[in-house]
């Protein structure tokens, strides 16, 4: 029995030893970022400037694979049923983790049990830009400017559940207003369409900074409870607008699925905040009016489960559907 119990005790010891290798040597191969929208849009460029300053830190390549649509919703259940080993990592904006709880029942994910919260890397405050043929300079002008219009006015969203579509839903529904819901793969298509005239207003100045500098592109209204980067650019709620929909910032972060390893979670925290600490990353977000973050899993995963019991809510409240 002595003798069992001790070729017990080698066995555990080696499996223990080898599993804390392993740890030890994450990363070793490429890492895969999943993001849920289209390529060119500020957030997956965002991404990817990150990413590309994570490499030296983390000791490994990462990969970004864009796999948009559904409303992000591909890309999220793709990360969702990965195998928890570190190597397959969502990078995502709010809308798929919170507001499409509300809009698309049931998700084939679910936000509260199916991720690890990494760590934030950005927040901005979501400026609303409106084409060359609206005459409104001010949020209460533009709403009054769609009043007036027999169809209403046409905005352009990145699908059901994006951060515009609930936006602007709600703003029509608290002020009267009647919006008309335009969907796009990303800004880049939304911009070229608000510059045609096809649509009055989008969201998207990242992707829109060479036309809003030429005059082509006015800056309406932005999230958030301050102006932040934008400083000339009024806050939805200096706009009379409160409601929890209009000031809750866009964010981007890392997202693990559930299960992921504690050590593989701290060596991409470590690697994320040492790259949004070079300058190069820095001025590239700032340029683009992203405010970088990078915090801890805990402070992430506290702050997305207080968006998580409200947005979701004030959808249903106001009545905002899918179609």
């Amino acid at each position: 029995m002595k003798r069992r119990a001790f070729f017990a005790a080698v066995v555990l010891a080696m499996a223990t030893a080898t599993n804390t290798m392993a740890q030890d040597a994450y990363p070793s191969r490429p890492v895969t970022w999943v993001v849920p929208y289209a390529a060119g849009a500020p957030a997956d460029i965002a991404f990817r400037k990150i990413a590309e300053g994570m490499t030296g830190p983390l000791g490994a390549t990462i990969v970004v694979m864009n796999r948009p649509g559904a409303a992000a919703t591909i890309g999220t259940t793709e990360v969702a049923k990965a195998k928890p080993d570190g190597y397959t990592i969502l990078a995502t904006l709010n809308d798929p983790l919170v507001s499409l709880v509300a809009l698309m029942e049931p998700l084939p994910y679910d936000p509260a049990k199916d991720f690890t919260f990494v760590t934030k890397l950005t927040q901005s405050k979501a400026a609303m830009i409106a084409g060359p043929h609206i005459k409104a300079r001010t949020l209460r002008e533009l709403i009054d400017e769609a009043k007036a219009m027999p169809q209403g006015m046409a905005y352009g969203s990145f699908g059901v559940g994006s951060f515009p579509h609930i936006i602007m839903e709600a703003l029509g529904r608290r002020t009267g207003a009647k919006f008309v819901n335009v969907n796009y793969r990303g800004s880049p298509q939304a911009i070229q369409e608000l510059l045609s005239g096809q649509i009055g207003v989008t969201f998207g100045a990242a992707a829109a900074m060479q036309y809003i500098k030429e005059g082509k592109i006015k800056l309406i209204a932005q999230l958030g409870e301050d102006r932040g980067l934008l400083s000339d650019v009024p806050t939805f709620t200096e706009s009379g607008f409160n409601d929890v929909l209009l000031t809750t910032p866009l964010w981007s972060g890392l997202v693990a699925p559930a299960g992921t390893p504690r050590a593989a979670i701290d060596k991409l925290v470590a690697a994320a905040k040492a790259s949004l600490e070079r300058k190069d990353v820095q001025d590239f977000l700032v340029a683009i009016a992203f405010e970088r973050v990078g915090n801890s899993p805990e402070e992430f995963a506290a702050q997305w489960r207080k968006e998580y019991e409200t947005v979701p809510a004030a959808i249903k409240s106001l009545g905002i559907t899918a179609n």
